[in-house]
């Protein structure tokens, strides 16, 4: 039960930064926003690592800073594209939070779809109607008819990210990375690429007004180091699959954020597109997403 409460909390934190993010992101521009989230998510990390664990710098090893790059880069590009996703400028129209939610859960259908295409694994037919049933909720849920904003259109840039950096973390976990070590390693990488990208693109300063503070506490302490670290521990007492519903409730969490607290209308549309695209989720995790399995046709 403890597990399964750590799982719940874990969605619903990341369910409601999607409205603090966009809220901070007009006085933040998004790379440099994610280089400061992430680089508290390592600060912490690597404090937690060394006066907790007792850990030492010495102790990561060659495949967990080489996976940590690597698994970095698509991290980085993943946060990219959702940020700018939910950014509010000149150039297109931004995603709303519950909409930036519920695109990037089918990052969970894109895995075992990936996974087919590259010969990583052998996908059942039954996750073809899963990606069908995904694909229907997300024609809902954007309603074409009325037209996809730009915003829309770019955080599925951020799904298909996740989606690679999940098959490339268990890739390098099942080569012997540990996770604590690995999970920072990440996260530093992540900071480092966004700033960098921030200075390529030439983004505006960063204005560290209420909302962007409570931003970057929130989605650097909470979301990224506190919420991975609960999420790493249940997974040790629950199953692949009994995880992966759990997570399929951040954009529920998402969408009930956005509509009451923020007093935003999802309109009827965006429910069911939403609720057929979490039951896609979740439907997959019923199928495939057991870890044993995965881990025989790997």
């Amino acid at each position: 039960m403890l597990a399964i409460l750590a799982m719940v909390l874990t969605t619903m934190v990341w369910g409601i930064t999607f409205e603090m993010v966009q809220d901070a992101l007009r006085d933040a521009p998004p790379l440099i926003f994610a280089a400061f989230r992430f680089g508290i998510g390592f600060l912490f990390g690597i404090l937690y690592y060394i006066f907790f664990v007792k850990g030492k710098l010495s102790d990561i090893t060659y495949l967990e800073l080489k996976g940590g790059f690597i698994c970095g880069i698509v991290l980085c590009l993943g946060y990219a594209s959702q940020n700018f996703g939910l950014w509010e400028n000149i150039f297109y129209i931004a995603s709303t939070p519950s909409n930036s939610a519920f695109i990037t859960s089918v990052s969970v259908i894109l895995v075992p779809t990936f996974l087919f295409f590259f010969s990583i694994q052998k996908v059942s037919y039954k996750i073809w109607g899963v990606v069908a049933l995904a694909i229907l909720g997300l024609f809902i849920l954007l309603d074409p008819n009325k037209g996809v904003s730009g915003g829309d259109i770019v955080t599925l840039g951020c799904a298909i990210s996740f989606a690679i950096h999940i098959i490339l973390q268990d890739i390098y976990l099942r080569k012997g990375a540990n996770v604590l070590k690995f999970f920072t390693i990440q996260v530093l990488f992540v900071s480092l690429f966004s700033f960098i990208s921030s200075l390529i693109v030439r983004e505006d300063s960063i204005v560290f007004s209420n909302d962007v503070i409570i931003a970057l506490l929130v989605t650097g302490i909470l979301a990224t180091f506190v919420a991975f670290i609960l999420m790493l521990w249940a997974q040790t007492i629950l199953s692949a699959t009994e995880t992966g519903i759990l997570l399929s409730l951040e954009p529920l969490f998402a969408a009930l954020y956005s509509v009451l607290i923020m007093h935003k209308s999802l309109g009827f549309n965006g429910w069911i597109g939403g609720l057929i695209i979490i039951a896609a989720v979740i439907s997959s995790n019923f199928i495939s997403s057991d870890k044993k399995n995965i881990d025989n046709n790997v």
